[in-house]
Parts: structure tokens; sequence; C-alpha cells
């Protein structure tokens, strides 16, 4: 939670950048979690950026511990693990671990992730590969393939407690059968820092990063109008749907879901010389 009496960490110094690198003289606001912010914040300031982070959301396991354990122990009755985020994989994985005393000794049947770095994060984690990742990172592409392949196997999908219903509308509409099984829980930053929402009334923020539709309707709520005195960098075409709905613009989108690309969509804008 943000400690009000405490000033956003600021990251950077715009002096030791080099002036050639593009990056050089803009201030980016990153506003993923604040134990998950650290990679973006260092790939923007390889670029010469300035960072600050300010967290919009918070991320804590579920609070029905019980509800995850008694579904866990029926995992071998599915044939499908289904991991719709890296924190999916992070709290799935904790919550497996704790109720079979260590993943490898749970009967984990085929694996289907979200996007490349979701099934590269499990992968790291527990050594095993994935079976199935959609060509395209969203709830639509991954819920057709599964559709296309599962069969009659029963798919377990790991979720937080909100978020996009798509996915489950398109295993109800193939007839599948699969359970939800929330693992994690995400809750709304509700008091913006006053400084960094002193700095974007006064323009002086070029860009915020905006990385789930969770994250883009919490930055919508948290900062308001002072927003559209920024560039919005979105990491999907599903997030920047959430920020034009909300009436954002969205100045760039990733190619691709994930950190790397959503650099590299802001670096593209700024050589374009917008």
């Amino acid at each position: 939670m943000i400690d009000p009496s405490k000033p956003p960490a600021f990251v950077g110094s715009l002096a030791e950048k080099p002036v050639e690198s593009w990056g050089y003289g803009k201030f980016v606001v990153v506003t993923r979690p604040d134990e998950q912010a650290g990679i973006l914040c260092e790939l923007f300031e390889a670029k010469g950026a300035k960072t600050c982070r300010h967290p919009v959301i918070e991320i804590a396991p579920a609070e029905n511990q019980r509800a995850v354990a008694d579904s866990l122990s029926q995992i071998g009755d599915f044939e499908w693990l289904v991991l719709v985020s890296r924190n999916a994989v992070r709290f799935a994985i904790q919550a497996i671990e704790e109720v079979f005393g260590g993943f490898d000794r749970a009967p984990v049947g085929k694996v289907a992730a979200m996007g490349q770095t979701t099934a590269d994060l499990f992968t790291s984690i527990t050594g095993k590969s994935v079976d199935l990742i959609p060509a395209t990172a969203n709830s639509e592409t991954l819920g057709t393939e599964l559709a296309g392949i599962a069969g009659t196997g029963k798919l377990m999908i790991f979720r937080a407690n909100r978020g996009s219903a798509v996915l489950g509308q398109r295993l109800s509409d193939a007839n599948l059968d699969f359970r939800e099984v929330v693992v994690y829980r995400s809750f709304d930053i509700t008091e913006p820092d006053p400084k960094v929402q002193s700095l974007l009334r006064a323009g002086k923020v070029d860009w915020v990063t905006v990385t789930s539709g969770a994250i883009a309707s919490a930055t919508v709520a948290l900062f308001g109008e002072d927003l559209k005195r920024a560039k919005l960098v979105s990491i999907s075409p599903s997030v920047s749907r959430v920020l034009v709905e909300s009436g954002h613009e969205v100045a760039a989108e990733a190619s691709s879901p994930g950190m790397i690309e959503l650099v590299a969509a802001v670096e593209a804008y700024e050589r374009a010389g917008h």
C-alpha cells in the first residue's frame, strides 16, 4: 500500500543518461504492483528515461484458501491446467506445493498458458514445459484453441478474483467441462500519491504504462482527467480497449504482451517524432 508520508520511488538520474538516447529527458510512471515493477523500470532506465513506481493495484493470495485447497485436491481429475497470467502461475504453484508437498508430487496433466511470458515463468519454476501457448495471447484465442484440442477432457483454470469472462464463455460455448479456481486477488489503490498526481496535472509525465485490464481500470479511476496530460502505452489490444472505452487515447501498444515489447512500442513512437 502506498504510504502518503513517503515520497514516490523515483529512479534514474537524467544527468547520468546519454543525451543521444531516445529516452533522455523522458519521465515514465510505471503502474504495475511494486514487486513486479522492477524489470519494466530497468528497461526504461536502460534507454535513458527516468521512472517512478506508482502501483495502482495490489496483489494478494485468494482469501478462501480452504476452497483453493479443496479444488486442488481434485486436480488429478482434470486433464488440463490453464494459467491465464504470471500471477496465476505464482499463486497456483504455491498452492499446489502446499497441498501436495511439492509440485512434482501433484498429478498434473497438460498445461496451457496465456502467452509466452506466462509459459516461461511456469517452466522456470517447475522445469516442465507447457503444452499449449495460443498464437495470440488473449482469452479469445486461448479459448478457441482449447476448444479445438481438449475434447472431453476437464479443465482447471487458475485466475484472479476479477478479470475477463471471455475465456469461460468460449469454453462454455464449446460445451467443455471446466472449473475456475481463484488463486489470487487484486484490489485497487484508492489514493494517488500527491506528488505524482501533481506532476501529471502539470504535464510533466511523458508516459504511463498500462499492463493489464485491472490496471487500466484502476489507473483511470485513480488519476481521472489528469491522465490525459500524459501518453499511455498499453500491453495488448484488450487492455487498449479498456482505456479507449474509458475515454482515454492510447498512444502506443506493444506488438505482443511483454515488457520488452512495451518499451519497444514507446521507443518506436518517440523515434517517429510524434
